[in-house]
């Protein structure tokens, strides 16, 4: 009966293509990540931290002489 109703057969079709997607984000999320993942991680985090980093110091210097001018 199933067979002979085309909607149903794809929503079936459907149904378990998103099922199977789930499973494989579920496995891709629970192994440990490789080495070349986490170094991609590290470098891009590390690069993040230093361009803030350089915005604070050049807020910090325009404060300082924006202070000294006013001195």
């Amino acid at each position: 009966m199933e067979a002979n109703n085309p909607i149903r057969v794809e929503t079936l079709k459907e149904m378990h293509a998103a099922s199977r997607n789930e499973d494989a984000r579920e496995k891709s999320f629970l192994r440990q990540p490789t080495a070349e993942e986490l170094a991609s991680v590290t470098f891009a985090e590390l690069r993040d931290v230093r361009i803030h980093t350089q915005e604070l110091r050049n807020q910090f210097a325009h404060l300082l002489n924006r202070g000294s001018s006013l001195e």
